[in-house]
């Protein structure tokens, strides 16, 4: 037998001897486990907890524009305010109030969860968040979304404007030159003003 052939079959058995070795624990996790950490991580009251930030940081972003249009009035200002803030509550309020969206959300989550942890993460998952301490835990992410997310998505957004000033009259200069080279390899419109027979 040809040593290449001795080394492949060699290399061949060692891996499968390798993942025979695995630990059963490392195994995909079952269906029934991941519903439990579902329901443990209560997913409806995280969306409740959640929503106040996503609504304030929206009115936030909605009321920094409308407060830096010169041409309205101090009325026009309160009253486009007060729509906003109406509209943009009963938007969160309708969409994450649909169980079919928390259905679907619960099925992403499973399949996330499916793929990225073993069995054994997700057990340990579910022993501690089933404790009082886990709960504790569980019970306080929607205060700190609700904490973290409104600094968070203004640095994000001071942070894309000065970025644009920078990198927006480069992009247009492209944008123009493409719109230049565009326009001398496009071949000569006909006006209709041509020679009549």
């Amino acid at each position: 037998m040809p040593h290449s052939l001795r080394r492949s079959i060699f290399r061949s058995l060692a891996l499968a001897a390798l993942l025979i070795a695995l630990p059963a624990d490392a195994q995909t996790p079952s269906d029934k486990s991941l519903n439990r950490l579902i329901e443990l991580q209560n997913l409806p009251a995280q969306l409740r907890t959640a929503i106040p930030a996503a609504t304030d940081f929206t009115n936030q972003e909605i009321n920094r524009q409308i407060n830096s249009n010169t041409r309205l009035s101090p009325e026009q200002r309160a009253a486009l305010q007060r729509a906003s803030e109406q509209y943009v509550s009963g938007m969160n309020r309708e969409v994450f109030q649909s169980e079919e969206l928390l259905n679907q959300m619960r099925e992403i989550s499973r399949d996330a969860m499916r793929q990225t942890y073993t069995q054994e993460e997700v057990d340990a998952m579910i022993a501690f968040y089933h404790t009082p301490v886990g709960q504790s835990v569980l019970n306080k992410q929607g205060d700190l979304t609700k904490t973290m997310m409104p600094p968070m998505m203004c640095l994000i957004s001071q942070r894309y404007e000065q970025v644009s000033q920078r990198l927006t009259p480069q992009f247009r200069r492209e944008v123009d030159r493409i719109r230049r080279e565009a326009g001398r390899t496009e071949p000569p419109r006909h006006s209709g003003r041509g020679k009549r027979r």
